[in-house]
């Protein structure tokens, strides 16, 4: 690979977006950025503080209010730091020990919290999904791809133990945001690295699990790699149990539940094709017993209007999934979603048998951890008899700052 072709921007910043940075913020937001000369995209940008020393090196993206994304203190930006933070980062997952033969959907590299501001990598088996978030990286994409490349055949006891299944192919895909961007410099969504094998899907092992992820098309990566943690409780509460799964997408948590013994899963979604997922995820796994004989019951429907239904029924249910969409993708809209999360938790609860458990969950990054505790407790109160806080990520989801901790979840027993 030949090395990065650098322009370098300085970029003076007030004390409280220093403090912001010095405590782990890896973002610099437009307002704040003023240059006596405006970087092109991709352009590094030396950050100086109010001593007039630099505190931190990043790349500057031109089409985003997140204008300077942070690599790091003290660094040099070339191919060389890109395979450094990209070698640490399988690293650390070896000695996670989270793969195994019976898990094979690993994250690989979780963007700002490892270096590589902007990029997320998750492994299915030997498919790995490689998701863009900024145009940082458009003057540097190819290269860091190559490196990826490079690694196919790579065969040592540190990714032995990190990944399981050796590199065979990459698929890499863009966020919204960015997207238009890079299709108009000739990439595209969903463009295949490294093999000819186009299968739209890859197959997966979570906890015994076999699992299918949409890598071309799917949400985030084709999977929601970050709820197995969550997933594995469901999967131990739920024997002998009538369960429903409310925006269940591909039925990860349904399937969970069947696994674990379930009596009957009842799967609810607006979109027939997350449906359809979750039939071929029960169909995949019907050699396990347990699975075979759990009946699933699949819903195409309005959450709200499903569960208005159920409660006019008396429907009861002993364990019940919420595990909504990001309700606020932005500051904005903070006191909507709030509603929107009390109004879907009360109507949940209101399906529970006595006793029964509900499991609350938020994907905002926008909700911070003690809000979300007080939106469920306000949508539950004076019904709650035990309630466990599941918040948090799986240790291959890095998050080294606030944003990043964006997965948050409440386990609460109704009276």
């Amino acid at each position: 690979m030949n090395d990065i072709d650098l322009k370098v921007k300085k970029l003076h910043i007030d004390e409280n977006s220093e403090y912001r940075i010095r405590r782990g913020l890896p973002w610099i937001f437009d307002k704040y950025c003023h240059f006596d000369t405006t970087p092109d995209n991709g352009d590094v940008v030396a950050i100086y503080g109010k001593r007039n020393k630099c505190i931190a090196i990043g790349l500057y993206d031109a089409y985003s209010p997140i204008r300077v994304r942070i690599l790091g203190s003290k660094c040099t930006f070339n191919q060389a730091y890109m395979y450094d933070k990209f070698r640490a980062a399988i690293e650390y997952l070896s000695k996670q020990g989270i793969a195994s033969n019976d898990t094979t959907g690993v994250r690989l590299l979780s963007g700002e919290s490892q270096g590589l501001p902007g990029i997320v990598i998750d492994a299915y088996a030997g498919t790995w999904v490689v998701k863009v978030y900024s145009a940082i990286w458009l003057n540097y994409i190819d290269s860091f791809l190559q490196m990826l490349i490079d690694v196919i055949g790579l065969d040592d006891d540190i990714t032995r133990k990190a990944y399981v299944v050796p590199l065979r192919r990459i698929v890499l895909r863009f966020g919204r945001e960015c997207r238009a961007i890079y299709e108009a410099a000739g990439y595209r969504e969903g463009q295949l690295l490294g093999s000819n094998d186009d299968t739209p899907y890859a197959d997966f092992m979570e906890n015994g699990m076999h699992l299918r992820a949409q890598v071309f098309r799917g949400q985030k990566t084709g999977f929601f790699l970050d709820q197995r943690q969550n997933r594995q409780i469901v999967r131990s509460l739920s024997a002998g149990k009538k369960v429903l799964d409310i925006c269940c997408y591909s039925g990860g948590f349904s399937l969970a539940a069947a696994k674990g013994g379930a009596k009957s899963v009842w799967s609810l979604d607006g979109d027939k094709h997350a449906l359809d997922l979750v039939a071929e995820h029960f169909r995949i796994n019907a050699d396990d017993k347990a699975v075979a004989s759990c009946e699933s019951i699949l819903e195409k429907c309005d959450m709200y209007e499903w569960l208005e239904r159920a409660k006019s029924h008396r429907m009861a249910f002993d364990l019940v999934i919420a595990d909504p969409p990001s309700f606020a993708s932005s500051q904005a809209q903070i006191p909507t979603a709030e509603r929107a999360y009390m109004r879907l938790f009360a109507a949940a609860a209101d399906c529970l048998a006595p006793g029964g458990q509900i499991l609350c969950c938020s994907c905002s990054s926008h909700i911070g951890a003690e809000k979300f505790r007080e939106i469920v407790q306000r949508a539950l109160k004076h019904r709650t008899r035990e309630a466990i806080d599941y918040t948090g990520l799986p240790a291959d989801h890095v998050a080294s700052f606030a944003e990043a901790r964006y997965l948050k979840a409440w386990l609460l027993t109704i009276k």
